[in-house]
């Protein structure tokens, strides 16, 4: 597999005078010049990461053997997940266009229905569909999601690419097109989940499907680098949802088309990006008003590896159970054990269960639960 190449950044340093000066000022200037080459320093290093990120959507070839199988079986369970979905009326109320009855010639197709709508709000009617059951894929590290959260939007800009260009006489994609944008869209959701936790400061993870599906939906448009640059930095500034609808005593429905939401602005941001939006260089990194400060207290916005094609290789499936992944063990052991207890429940006086300080927060839903083990 091929790396996308990432020049690092060169950071001058501020020059102070010689200047014959007061002792005091000399130190002054000394400690400003080392305050300037710091900020500039920690910027250069986040805003790197929106460069890696550029990069590797537009030159990185992803695509190895173990990536491509996997994403093939990702997207059929994506879709299985999405048709299951559509027998019920929870979540089918949300989907069809915003004002009933309207067709968009050349429009994209919503898997398992008739409506054939424009790619931003085809984009949230999928990915509603494959997140509505919540067992679809999933990942786990300092930020928890579902990077098949993404494969919406890369289906609706897919489609509508390809029937853009059939009309034009032109080769339209191929799945290979669409596998490869899931491998990718997976790591930039799954890496910049390795170290950056959105969930410690209140906020949602979809924040990264919204800059993942940003950026790969930007690239199957045929962007160029500065427009994938704008569709990413808009992303990152663009708000984050509150976790408030998956903790009691607010947990609620908005938690299963959360993921839809921040796909389908994903769409959008990548077609205003070809509308030649602008974008923000500085996004991540400006003082009290990027995206490191505001959202992650000021703390660094980092990869911790490579983006290749790892989080597609080693992304979690839930296979027994559509719960929660810190669940499967504790359901497992409660269906062995059902027969066991089933005839003598009044015997039981109290239920302990021990389980990662992550469950806790995560899938706790009471009010007030006792220290995770």
């Amino acid at each position: 597999m091929e790396s996308a190449s990432v020049g690092s950044a060169s950071v001058g340093s501020a020059s102070v005078g010689s200047a014959s000066v007061e002792s005091a000022s000399v130190e002054s200037a000394s400690v400003e010049s080392a305050s300037v080459e710091s900020a500039s320093a920690k910027s250069a290093m986040v805003d790197t990461v929106l460069e890696q990120i550029v990069d590797y959507v537009l030159y990185a070839d992803a695509a190895t053997d173990g990536a491509l199988a996997t994403a093939r079986y990702d997207l059929l369970d994506a879709l299985g997940c999405a048709m299951q979905a559509l027998n019920y009326s929870a979540c089918t109320k949300l989907m069809g266009p915003l004002v009933p009855g309207t067709v968009v010639p050349g429009g994209a197709r919503v898997p398992g229905t008739a409506y054939v709508l424009d790619p931003v709000q085809a984009a949230f009617n999928t990915s509603l569909a494959i997140r509505w059951l919540d067992y679809s894929d999933t990942w786990l590290a300092a930020e928890w999601g579902h990077p098949s959260d993404n494969i919406g939007g890369i289906l609706a800009v897919a489609d509508y690419v390809s029937q853009r260009r059939w009309q034009q006489g032109e080769p339209p994609l191929v799945m290979r097109d669409v596998l490869i944008a899931m491998i990718k869209a997976h790591e930039i959701q799954g890496v910049l989940s390795l170290s950056n936790s959105l969930n410690r400061n209140g906020f949602d993870h979809v924040l990264f499907v919204k800059i993942a599906t940003a950026a790969v939906t930007s690239r199957l448009l045929g962007a160029t680098r500065e427009q994938v640059l704008s569709a990413c930095s808009n992303a990152f500034i663009d708000g984050v949802s509150l976790r408030t609808y998956r903790h009691a005593p607010n947990t609620g429905s908005r938690k299963s088309w959360a993921a839809g939401d921040a796909s389908s602005r994903g769409v959008q941001l990548a077609f205003l990006a070809m509308r030649g939006e602008m974008g923000y260089e500085h996004a991540l990194t400006t003082p009290n008003w990027g995206a490191a400060d505001v959202i992650f207290g000021g703390q660094d916005i980092t990869l911790t590896r490579p983006l290749g094609a790892y989080v597609m290789e080693h992304v979690l499936f839930k296979v027994s159970y559509p719960a929660e992944f810190h669940a499967q063990t504790a359901l497992e052991a409660a269906v062995q054990l059902h027969p066991q207890v089933t005839s003598r429940l009044d015997e039981i006086s109290e239920i302990r269960i021990e389980t990662h300080e992550s469950a806790m927060r995560i899938i706790n839903k009471e009010e007030r639960s006792t220290a995770a083990a």
